[in-house]
């Protein structure tokens, strides 16, 4: 996963990648560090996913563009669009299935 510094660098990723994984965490958060991990392996074998990271502090403006209340907070974009939203307690088995389903109508729409 790539650490994002600013929220244009993250809007350029977004705009250029069909379906991005996007973890917003905040520092000295255990359980950011641990979802984090877990979606990095989960996203080891999708190569038709962008998966980016920012902390919070870095850059505020991510959080109120995103409406961040809370950290971790996930969030899936295709095609530029938010299409799903998770915090706090992240589930993996459902993420897992809608990466899943993404990525199956990328193939069937590029094929």
């Amino acid at each position: 996963m790539k650490r994002m510094m600013s929220l244009s660098e993250l809007k350029q990723v977004i705009a250029e990648n069909q379906l991005v994984l996007l973890v917003m965490k905040s520092a000295d958060c255990g359980v950011c560090e641990s979802v984090q991990a877990k979606l990095s392996v989960m996203l080891e074998s999708r190569t038709g996913i962008a998966g980016i990271y920012v902390y919070i502090a870095d850059a505020p403006d991510v959080a109120s563009e995103y409406l961040t209340l809370s950290a971790p907070t996930v969030l899936v974009f295709h095609e530029g669009k938010e299409v799903y939203r998770i915090a706090r307690f992240v589930l993996f088995d459902e993420l897992d299935r809608l990466l899943s389903q993404y990525e199956q109508l990328m193939e069937e729409h590029d094929g």
